[in-house]
């Protein structure tokens, strides 16, 4: 019969006006808190009874590391920061979450700051971030405030920004967004559409959804296609608003026979209330939109949608401020890849 594993002894508990301690630990353990300490940072310098017998003393004392006293010994806290506006009804979650599990494969924890998207926001939280300690920032857009990347500057703090086209400093994680806008334009103008409406974000806050209808503009001047301006609607990104969006272009009727949206939760909401009005998608209208959202092929009728790189955003934001924070180089990022997910909410304009 195998050996059976040796149990760990009954803890002596640590005395109740203070926490379990290193030392607790490894009596308990019965190792030194050397081995204690290299178990808990290199697991895998440690041997894997060892390491069982220092997690279960770890475990059954509620030990929990003084991470204050580890960042005052290495000078560095081993925390992120992110500034992401606009959190809710959005792609953004997504993003976070791949820089989030991209940071911690490495050990290092993500703060986030979902404020309102105004710049005097941005800058005290940022100021907040660094008074945290945090070694390195990620920010979304490229339209940053001067005082942002001054602050970023003089700290000497490693930085990012998601969701904006790649620079030669290596600083922009994005994609192709005219691109992304040809796409749908191209597709629409193949099935013989030549007015169309928009549903999209509101263009006075947000720097992408300017850059979305200036590209949607310029790809539709390319191919001979109009925006209708009685078919345009901007709002917050949301279910409800682009089903009171869409039902407020039906009102209005317009001659259009598609309706491009900013997100696929525009979109959905827009179908819903077509859906609601008896307007047939696509028979009469066509609904195309932008993301390709995990609910985006169950939508009735299945969302025709540009597949946007979100999760590789994070993953390649976080893969370079881990490069930046090792003081080691990566590579300049390229352009993400953009595709066209062409799916039942899309057919021939009706004659």
């Amino acid at each position: 019969m195998p050996a059976a594993t040796p149990s760990l002894p009954p803890p002596e508990a640590p005395n109740a006006a203070r926490s379990a301690s290193l030392a607790d630990v490894a009596a308990l353990a019965g190792v030194s808190t050397g081995t204690v300490s290299r178990t808990l940072s290199k697991p895998d310098m440690i041997s894997a009874a060892t390491r069982q017998r220092v997690m279960d003393a770890v475990e059954r004392l509620g030990y929990v590391a003084n991470g204050a006293a580890r960042a005052l010994a290495m000078r560095r806290t081993r925390t992120v920061g992110a500034i992401v506006p606009r959190f809710g009804s959005s792609s953004f979650p997504a993003l976070v979450q791949a820089l989030e599990a991209t940071l911690a494969a490495e050990g290092y924890t993500l703060l986030l700051s979902a404020p309102d998207p105004r710049p005097s926001y941005e800058t005290s939280i940022l100021r907040t971030l660094l008074e945290r300690g945090v070694d390195a920032v990620a920010l979304l857009g490229i339209e940053q405030p001067p005082q942002v990347l001054a602050m970023l500057a003089a700290h000497r703090t490693p930085f990012v920004t998601m969701w904006a086209p790649p620079d030669a400093a290596g600083h922009c994680i994005g994609f192709d967004e005219q691109a992304a806008a040809s796409l749908v334009i191209e597709h629409l103008a193949g099935l013989g559409h030549r007015t169309l409406g928009y549903i999209g974000g509101r263009t006075v806050d947000s720097e992408r959804a300017r850059r979305r209808l200036n590209d949607l503009g310029l790809a539709c001047a390319k191919r001979g296609l109009a925006l209708h301006p009685d078919a345009m609607v901007e709002t917050e990104h949301g279910f409800r608003e682009g089903f009171e969006a869409m039902n407020a272009i039906a009102q209005r009727r317009p001659p259009v026979t598609a309706i491009v949206c900013g997100s696929d939760y525009l979109a959905a909401g827009a179908l819903a209330a077509l859906d609601q009005a008896g307007i047939a998608v696509p028979q009469r209208l066509s609904v195309a939109s932008f993301n390709d959202n995990d609910f985006a092929p169950y939508l009735r009728p299945p969302l025709t949608t540009v597949r946007l790189p979100i999760r590789q955003i994070g993953e390649q934001a976080g893969r370079q401020l881990l490069a930046r924070m090792h003081g080691t180089t990566s590579p300049v990022p390229a352009l993400l890849p953009v595709q066209l997910m062409q799916r039942a909410s899309t057919a021939a304009a009706p004659r």
